[in-house]
C-alpha cells in the first residue's frame, strides 16, 4: 500500500486508483481471513467485519444473522446475565461474537460471570478514551484472568498507544478511531490572558482556559481536513458555532427531572443535585446527538476563572513622551496656551477602566498632520450630561488633565482631550469594527474591570430597572472584540448574559442599501440566577445541518480534563492525552494507516472503528491497513437491529441510539445512567428491512473493489491499494 501525498485524510478525501486486473469475476475473491493473535496465541478465521457494540447494533438478533456470514458482532454492555443465559443456543461454541465490557470493578465482575456461562472466545474492552493509564492496567488484568481469550481494546488513534496496548496491555486487537470532533477556523477560543483567538491561529505553548477555569498549555493545533458539520446557536455567544456533530460538550443534563420541577424550581438547584441514583447531572455529550434531551440540557462555562494575568497594570506615559519634562511622578509639556502638567503613571483602577470603556464605546482620536498634534474625543447624547461629568472627573482624577466639552448642533455633547501623550495610548484601541482593548491592558483588578463594564454600558449601552428594582444592562456594538471584552468583564464580575445578532434596519434613512450596514450585536444581562456551584449555564437556541464539508481544526491541551472553551461553552479536545502518552489526532484514514503500521510491527492487529457510510469507505479502511472494520449505523435500522420501530409521516423508521443515550438508560435501567461517559445519541433511521440485504450489498462492494485492483482476497487489499487525493468523490447532483 502507498499514498500519493503526505496528507492527513479521511475516507471522503480519497479514491482508490484502479489497475490492471486478472480477476474476471467477484466470485473469485475470498473475503475470509485467518489470524493468529500475539498475546492469546489463538487462531480465528472469518470475514473481518464487526457490528458495533451499540445498543441498536450489537444485539443477539444481529449476531444470529451475521454469524451465518462468519462476521462478528460485538454484543452491547447493557445485556444482563439472564439475557446471556436465555441466548446460549447461539453463543455456545460460537466464534463470531464478542463480550463487551467497561473498566470498572463492577464491569470486571460481570465479565467474569458472563465468561463462566458462555466461554466466549472474544472480549471487547470498550471506552471512549483509551489513553488513561488505568485502561492499560485493566486490559492487563483481563489478560491475566483470561490468558487464552482474544482481547480487543480501544479507542485510540496514535501509534505509541497501539504499541502500548499490545505490548504492555496484553491486547490482541486495538480499536482505532478518531474520537471527538472539531471546529471551523472562525471558532473563538478563550485564552488564559482574557482575549479570544480563532482556533486555527492559536500557537503551541499558548494557554487556554479549561472546564475548571484553569489555564492549561496548548500542545498541538490540528487541521482535521474537511468534515461534515452542523451549526449551533447558543444564548451566550454572538456568532453561530460550526462544529462536527460528534464533538463532545460538557453539559448539565436535566432529563431525569420532570418538566414541572424544571418550571417550578431554579435550574441551578436541580443541576447541582444528583439524580435519584446518585449520578451527577454533569457529563460529556456529543453536540449533534442532543435531539432527545436538548430541551432539558444546558451548556456550561466555569464560574470562577483563574486568569494568567497580573492583578494590576501600570502605564508609564514617559515612554510616549517625545517633548516634555519628565519627573518622578509628572510630565510637563508646553504649547501656545502655556505649560500643562499630567500624571506620569496610570494605574489600573475604576477611573482608568471607565475612561477606556467609554472610549471603546463612543470615543475616537484625531490627528492634525499640519501641526503634528493629536487629540481624543467622546460623543454623547445631550441628555447624558451626567455621563460627561463622570468621564471628565475620571480623566481629571487619573490623568490630572482638565477636559473641555461643548454641545454640537444642539444634540451632541462632545468631550475633548487635547493631550497628545494620552491620545497615543488610545490610538492603540483601533477604530470602528476593529475597536478593542489591547491585551497588555488586561488585568484582574475588579475595580478596573467594573470601570470597563460601566464605561461600555454608559457609552454604547443602557440600563433598565425592573419593577422589583433589579438592573438589566444592555450593550450594542458592531465590534466583535468589544463584545468579547464585555463577556470577559461579565465573567470576572459574576454576571450572566445573553447575546444575539441584531436584525439590520435602515429606519427612516433614504437611499441607503441595507447590505452596506455592518452586523450589530446585543448583549443583555440576566436577572435570573444562572450560577451553579462550579458553572454558569447557557442554552441552545438552534441546531441545523450544513450541507457542505467545512475545513475544521482542533487543539490538544496538557490537562486531565482534556477541555477548553469554544464560543463560550466547555468542549472536549478530540484527542486525549496524559502526561505519559502522546496521542496524535487525525482523520480516520490517516489514523488507520499509522496505527496499522504500529500494530503490525509488533505482530498485533487493529480495527478501524467509525466513519463507514458506504461499501467504498469499508474498502478504503481495509486498503489503509485495517485488519477488521467495525460499523454502527450500517447495521442499524433493520428488523434484527435493536431500537423501536416507529412511523413518521407514513414512513417506517427505527430509533438508532448510543449506549449512553437517555433512551437506552430508560429502556434498560429506568433512567439510571450506568456509565460515566455520555456518548449516546438518538436518531431516526429509515427502516431497511432484513439485515441480509445490507450484508450482501457491503460484501458485494468489497468484492468489486478487489476486482478493480487485482486483489484475490481481502488480505491483499492493502498491498494492491494506491490512494488518490480528491476534492469530490462523485457528482452530488446525481445522488438523491
Amino acid at each position: 500500500m502507498r499514498i500519493e501525498e503526505d496528507s492527513k485524510l479521511d475516507f471522503s478525501n480519497v479514491l482508490i486508483r484502479p489497475k490492471r486486473s486478472r480477476l474476471g469475476s467477484r466470485s473469485e475473491v475470498s473475503l475470509e481471513r485467518t489470524f493468529t493473535f500475539p498475546n492469546s496465541k489463538e487462531t480465528w478465521t472469518g470475514v473481518p467485519i464487526i457490528s458495533a457494540n451499540m445498543d441498536t447494533t450489537g444485539t443477539f438478533e444481529t449476531h444470529a444473522v451475521l454469524r451465518k456470514y462468519k462476521m462478528l458482532t460485538a454484543l452491547h454492555k447493557h445485556y444482563t446475565i439472564e439475557d446471556f443465559k436465555n441466548n446460549l443456543d447461539i453463543l455456545i461454541d460460537d466464534e463470531y461474537h464478542m463480550i463487551s465490557t467497561g473498566i470498572s470493578d463492577k464491569d470486571f465482575d460481570k465479565l467474569c460471570k458472563i465468561m463462566e456461562i458462555t466461554n466466549s472466545k472474544w472480549i471487547c474492552i470498550d471506552i471512549a478514551n483509551g489513553y488513561m493509564e488505568r485502561f492499560v492496567k485493566f486490559c492487563k488484568k483481563v489478560r491475566v484472568m483470561f490468558p487464552k481469550k482474544i482481547i480487543v481494546g480501544g479507542n485510540v488513534v496514535s501509534n505509541e498507544m497501539v504499541e502500548e496496548l499490545i505490548i504492555n496491555g496484553g491486547v490482541d486487537v486495538v480499536k482505532c478511531g478518531i474520537g471527538g470532533g472539531c471546529f471551523a477556523k472562525e471558532t473563538r477560543v478563550l485564552m488564559a490572558n482574557g482575549i479570544y483567538k480563532n482556533i486555527n491561529e492559536i500557537n503551541e505553548g499558548e494557554y487556554v482556559i479549561n472546564s475548571n477555569g484553569e489555564p492549561v498549555k496548548v500542545l498541538n493545533v490540528m487541521n482535521k481536513g474537511f468534515r461534515n458539520v452542523i451549526s449551533i446557536r447558543t444564548n451566550n455567544f454572538h456568532d453561530k458555532t460550526i462544529v462536527t456533530p460528534e464533538h463532545k460538550y460538557w453539559i448539565g443534563d436535566l432529563s431525569s427531572s420532570s418538566k414541572k420541577s424544571i418550571t417550578s424550581s431554579e435550574k441551578v438547584k436541580l443541576l447541582d443535585q444528583n439524580t435519584k441514583n446518585k449520578q451527577s447531572k454533569y457529563k460529556w455529550y456529543e453536540i449533534g446527538h442532543l435531539d432527545k434531551i436538548e430541551n432539558k440540557c444546558c451548556l456550561l462555562m466555569p464560574n470562577n476563572i483563574k486568569w494568567k494575568l497580573s492583578e494590576n497594570i501600570t502605564i508609564d506615559l514617559a515612554s510616549y513622551c517625545k517633548l516634555g519634562k519628565i519627573t518622578t511622578n509628572f510630565i510637563t509639556t508646553k504649547n501656545q496656551h502655556g505649560e500643562k502638567k499630567i500624571n506620569r503613571y496610570l494605574k489600573s483602577n475604576y477611573n482608568l477602566g471607565y475612561i477606556f470603556g467609554t472610549f471603546l464605546g463612543d470615543g475616537h482620536t484625531q490627528t492634525d498632520p499640519t501641526n503634528f498634534s493629536s487629540s481624543s474625543h467622546w460623543s454623547f447624547d445631550k441628555k447624558e450630561i451626567h455621563i460627561v461629568n463622570k468621564l471628565v472627573k475620571c480623566i481629571k482624577n487619573e490623568l490630572g488633565y482638565e477636559c473641555t466639552y461643548n454641545v454640537k448642533q444642539n444634540k451632541v455633547l462632545a468631550v475633548h482631550c487635547y493631550n497628545k501623550i494620552f491620545t497615543s495610548i488610545l490610538q492603540k484601541f483601533s477604530k470602528r469594527i476593529n475597536k478593542h482593548l489591547p491585551q497588555e491592558y488586561y488585568c484582574t483588578n475588579k475595580q478596573y474591570i467594573q470601570g470597563l463594564f460601566d464605561g461600555l454600558i454608559d457609552s454604547d449601552g443602557y440600563t433598565e430597572i425592573t419593577p422589583n428594582k433589579k438592573h438589566i444592562y444592555m450593550l450594542s456594538n458592531t465590534s466583535k472584540k468589544i463584545l468579547e471584552l464585555f463577556y470577559w468583564c461579565c465573567m470576572n464580575l459574576n454576571i450572566s448574559y445573553s447575546s444575539v445578532k441584531c436584525k439590520k434596519s435602515i429606519g427612516n434613512l433614504t437611499g441607503t442599501c441595507i447590505d452596506n450596514l455592518k452586523d450589530s450585536y446585543r448583549i443583555k444581562t440576566h436577572t435570573l440566577n444562572r450560577f451553579t456551584k462550579n458553572y454558569v449555564y447557557n442554552e441552545i437556541f438552534e441546531k441545523t445541518n450544513i450541507n457542505k464539508k467545512t475545513e475544521v481544526y482542533d487543539i490538544e491541551v496538557d490537562c486531565d480534563t482534556h477541555s477548553f472553551i469554544a464560543n463560550n461553552s466547555i468542549v472536549h479536545n478530540s484527542v486525549c492525552l496524559t502526561r505519559l502518552k502522546t496521542g496524535v489526532g487525525m482523520p480516520q484514514l490517516s489514523a488507520v494507516i499509522e496505527c496499522a503500521d504500529a500494530a503490525h510491527g509488533v505482530q498485533g492487529h487493529i480495527i478501524s472503528d467509525g466513519g463507514i457510510t458506504c461499501p467504498g469507505d469499508m474498502a478504503k479502511a481495509f486498503g489503509g491497513g485495517a485488519d477488521f472494520v467495525m460499523c454502527g449505523s450500517v447495521f442499524a435500522g433493520h428488523t434484527e437491529s435493536g431500537g423501536d420501530l416507529v412511523e413518521v409521516d407514513g414512513i417506517k423508521m427505527k430509533l438508532f441510539y448510543g449506549m449512553s443515550s437517555e433512551h437506552a438508560m430508560d429502556k434498560h435501567y429506568g433512567g439510571k445512567a450506568k456509565y460515566r461517559s455520555s456518548e449516546g445519541r438518538v436518531i431516526k433511521i429509515k427502516y431497511k428491512g432484513d439485515i441480509d440485504m445490507t450484508v450482501e450489498d457491503y460484501l458485494g462492494g468489497l468484492r468489486s473493489c478487489c476486482t478493480y485492483i487485482n486483489a484475490k482476497s481481502i488480505k491483499e487489499i492493502p498491498k494492491c491499494t494506491t490512494f488518490v487525493k480528491v476534492t469530490q468523490q462523485l457528482n452530488t447532483s446525481l445522488v438523491k
